[in-house]
């Protein structure tokens, strides 16, 4: 490497250096290997999960509960269950949306309701 090479050059070097032993090729190949053949992505798979019905606050607290216990047991991967939490999370935030509009607009309600009657 003190001829100006990288690390990698000088690896595909030692690697294409018929000269060099074969236990210098082969360390140059898995040293270099890794730089060189890109890691195919992991191919996704379906997760068959059995989960209770999450259209309620108690419901998702439910599923959550279940995905964790999946992962726990080694049932899911926790990459699968990060998946699966995050669309219970979405649930649980169109829950909460749709539980928050009406109470916000009963309270709007009340105050203008207040102002009209001078309250202070």
């Amino acid at each position: 490497m003190g001829d100006g090479l990288s690390p990698i050059q000088f690896m595909v070097e030692k690697l294409r250096d018929e000269t060099a032993t074969p236990e210098v090729r082969q360390w140059a190949a898995e040293k270099a290997a890794p730089y060189l053949h890109a890691k195919p992505a992991p191919e996704p798979r379906i997760v068959i999960l059995d989960l209770p019905p999450a259209d309620t606050a108690e419901g998702v607290k439910a599923a959550l509960a279940r995905i964790i216990e999946a992962t726990a047991s080694g049932e899911i991967a926790p990459a699968e269950a990060q998946s699966l939490v995050a669309i219970i999370e979405a649930q649980r935030k169109a829950i909460e949306t749709a539980d928050l509009g009406p109470r916000l607009a009963a309270i709007e309600e009340e105050l203008n309701r207040n102002k009209g009657r001078g309250a202070s």
